[in-house]
């Protein structure tokens, strides 16, 4: 097997997308929170309006005053354009940043907790290094790299469904990714620190 060449890895680059991707993400919660925020609104309107009329047929003097037919009027107007605008299609196109994570979106900020940056080929994830050393953290230790590659085969873009250990020390493990027909479609290798923590990961095809 031809010997891996090093990667050099724009950390800062990479570092920057995952803030970027991070900042939608936000955008996306914060747009959901205010549309969670004016729906429960809306309703426990509806809920004190209906609670108020039904208070004051059975008794007038426990009528609230700041809920006179005027304002009634208003809070209905006010919820049916509320409604209306979060019907449009606008709002739906905003709401549509929440959409479902991604297998790479899971693998990057799920699994590996937005500590390792990214290097992509043709939208699938090439290789990976642990960037957050200079922030304290600690690179992470993955037990069972054979159910690692076999979970995020869609991130890394190729179509294999066996893993076979091909080189073991201790500062490199590869791995033979194999696909329906036996066929070696690719390599994965893992470059381990002094504890046998993952620094980074190279698919190789």
């Amino acid at each position: 097997m031809e010997k891996a060449k090093v990667i050099q890895f724009p950390k800062a680059q990479s570092l920057r997308k995952i803030l970027q991707e991070r900042g939608q993400e936000q955008k996306a919660v914060l747009v959901l929170s205010i549309a969670s925020v004016l729906m429960t609104t809306v309703f426990l309107n509806q809920w004190l309006v209906a609670h108020t009329d039904t208070s004051a047929t059975m008794s007038s003097e426990r009528q609230i005053a700041s809920l006179d037919p005027a304002t009634s009027a208003r809070d209905i107007k006010w919820e049916h354009e509320l409604a209306k605008k979060l019907s449009s299609d606008e709002f739906a196109q905003v709401v549509g940043l929440a959409e479902k994570p991604t297998s790479r979106d899971e693998l990057v900020f799920g699994f590996l907790e937005g500590k390792y940056g990214m290097r992509l080929d043709q939208g699938h994830v090439e290789a990976l290094e642990f960037i957050d050393a200079q922030a304290g953290e600690q690179p992470l230790s993955i037990s069972n790299k054979r159910k690692f590659l076999l979970n995020y085969t869609e991130a890394f873009g190729l179509s294999y469904s066996e893993v076979s250990q091909t080189e073991n020390t201790t500062d490199n493990q590869s791995y033979s990714l194999i696909n329906a027909n036996k066929s070696i479609v690719g390599y994965a290798h893992f470059a381990l620190d002094d504890k046998g923590r993952v620094l980074s990961v190279k698919i190789t095809r």
